[in-house]
């Protein structure tokens, strides 16, 4: 695996797999088979919005999880500092240890500018 496919994969797996599971509990739940206070309460709001706007509560979900992402991949990449950290943070990937760390974050945002 190199740079790019990870960051592909990472797009893929945390991004627009997760989205379309939102969509899918958003748009199939009945909220009258809900227990828990959050989901009731987001459900509610979901379920008030019309249909186009439906349509904006996903984009937001989807920016949030792609600069959620990317501000994750900026501090394995050195670029964002957490915490005032001063060691560097590195991945590695498979039993040689191959880095992987070092343009994540441009990689993962140049990805995304294709959507």
């Amino acid at each position: 695996m190199n740079p790019k496919d990870f960051v592909i994969g990472l797009k893929t797996t945390v991004v627009e797999e997760n989205l379309s599971i939102y969509k899918d509990l958003f748009s199939s739940t009945s909220i009258k088979d809900v227990t828990d206070e959050y989901w009731k309460r987001a459900l509610t709001l979901f379920n008030s919005l019309p249909a186009e706007q439906r349509e904006v509560f996903f984009e937001v979900i989807r920016q949030t999880m792609a600069d959620t992402t990317s501000n994750i991949l900026g501090v394995i990449d050195g670029v964002s500092i957490m915490n005032d950290e001063d060691d560097e943070f590195s991945l590695t990937y498979g039993d040689d240890k191959k880095s992987l760390s070092g343009d994540l974050q441009s990689l993962f945002l140049a990805e995304e500018e294709t959507v």
